[in-house]
Order: C-alpha cells, then structure tokens, then sequence
C-alpha cells in the first residue's frame, strides 16, 4: 500500500472532499459501517491498528470487512455508480464495474483512492480518489437494516470458520433429516408456503420439551447469543427445527470432545 495515504486516516476526521452529486468513498463506506455496525468512523483506525488477539477486535475488523464486500457488490452490479477523481483535482470519469473484480477490496475502503491505471494492484501509489453516486448510495443505505451487536454465537463464528462450516453442515443435514421424515409432525406447525415442505417451527413449550430446558432458560440463552435466533412470525414466535436439532448435536459433539 503506498505511503502517501496511510490506511484508514482518512476516518480519523471528515474531510470535506466535494464532488457534485457523488460522495467520497470513505465518507460513504463511514456511513455504512456506522449504520450496520454502529462503529463510529474514528473508530476504523483503532480496530485495524490493535494486533489479532482471536477476540471481539478481530470480530469487528471482519465485520467490518464484510461490509466492504457488500458494498463491493453493489459496485459490481451496477447498483450504485463509482468514479474516479484525479488526487490533485479534475473531471470525474466513470470506474468500469469490472474494476471493482478484486480478491481483496478493503485497501480501497482503507484510502479511499487506487491508481486508475494499475487499478488491480493495492500496493501502487494512488493516483485518483474514489467517489460514488449520492443518490444510488442512499437510497441502497436506506434499505440496509442495522446489523446491531454480535451476539457470543456470531463471534464464535467469525474467530472459528471450522465451527462456523461445522454449524452450516450439520443444520444442512438437519434439514434434509426433517424433510425425510416430514410425515412424523404431530407437535410441529409448518409454513403454509409452500405447501408440505415448508421450514418447521417449535414453540417455546416443544423446545423446552426436547432440550429439557425452563422457558426462561431458554429465552435468557437466545438472548445472550448462546442459543438460535427466534424467527417472528405474525404475532408469535418460534424456532426452526434444523437450528435447535444442529445446536443439540453441537452440544453433543462439545461432549464428546471434552
């Protein structure tokens, strides 16, 4: 990465880089992280200078990683325009979206500019800032909902990919289980769409009947992120079958280990 913009200072503080109707890269990437993650731009220099340490600073650097990708995307399908305005001043020319075909968009999010020739490689001296389209960028920004905290579940996840590619087998397998045995649902309500092979549902009372948890054990757990989400549906709510038979076999499977 080169020397003249140093990786995320451009967060430390807003800089009024104007374009018209286009936002600087770095003030619309400041806004996503703040929106989905709820990590203040001043932030962004502190979570990429502190070392790994395998914990919640690691968790937030990718998180705030996939943010990147996220918007990269949108840049990739066209959704929200991006341009390129030369450092020291110029004409804005459009970036084709086949410049945004990266292995690893961050450096771009860190400076907010690249080098429009060499555009495939983050080690070049940047020669053009990067802006996108305000209106495209907001109007996608207004649709996003809140990531909100990581729960103790998905930074388990995030520290772990074996346990995370682990949990995503087993609730596959879990799922194919529950299909093959769809005729044996004496206690289950089934989504209606579509019809008899809709997702499974468990109400609090069938949830504390197979694990042989209390109600509110139960409730506590999911709230800390220890447990799967609830699903809302209507007025009520309920667990997915796949999600509670793969967290049983993840305990069994942590017995088993210790």
């Amino acid at each position: 990465m080169a020397d003249s913009i140093i990786p995320w200072s451009p967060y430390e503080g807003r800089t009024p880089i104007v374009s018209r109707g286009r936002k600087a890269l770095t003030a619309a990437f400041a806004d996503l992280v703040q929106c989905r993650t709820g990590f203040p731009s001043y932030e962004l220099p502190e979570i990429f200078a502190d070392d790994e340490d395998e914990g919640e600073n690691d968790a937030a650097r990718d998180l705030v990683r996939l943010n990147a990708e996220h918007a990269t995307r949108m840049f990739v399908a066209r959704r929200i325009d991006t341009f390129a305005r030369p450092i020291v001043g110029g004409e804005p020319e459009a970036v084709p979206a086949d410049y945004w075909e990266l292995d690893d968009p961050l450096p771009r999010f860190a400076t907010g500019a690249f080098n429009l020739e060499r555009w495939f490689d983050a080690r070049a001296e940047p020669t053009h800032r990067i802006f996108v389209d305000s209106r495209q960028f907001d109007e996608w920004l207004a649709g996003l909902q809140p990531l909100g905290p990581l729960t103790n579940r998905q930074i388990e996840e995030i520290v772990d990919p074996q346990l995370r590619a682990g949990r995503a087998v087993t609730k596959r397998k879990m799922a194919d289980r529950v299909l093959a045995d769809a005729g044996d649902e004496d206690h289950l309500e089934v989504l209606p769409i579509p019809p008899g092979v809709g997702p499974v549902f468990l109400s609090v009372e069938e949830v504390s009947a197979l694990i042989g948890r209390s109600r509110s054990t139960i409730y506590q757990d999911e709230k800390n992120g220890m447990f799967p989400k609830l699903v809302k549906l209507g007025s009520s709510t309920r667990w997915l079958k796949t999600e509670v038979l793969a967290w049983i076999e993840e305990q069994a499977a942590k017995r088993d280990r210790g």
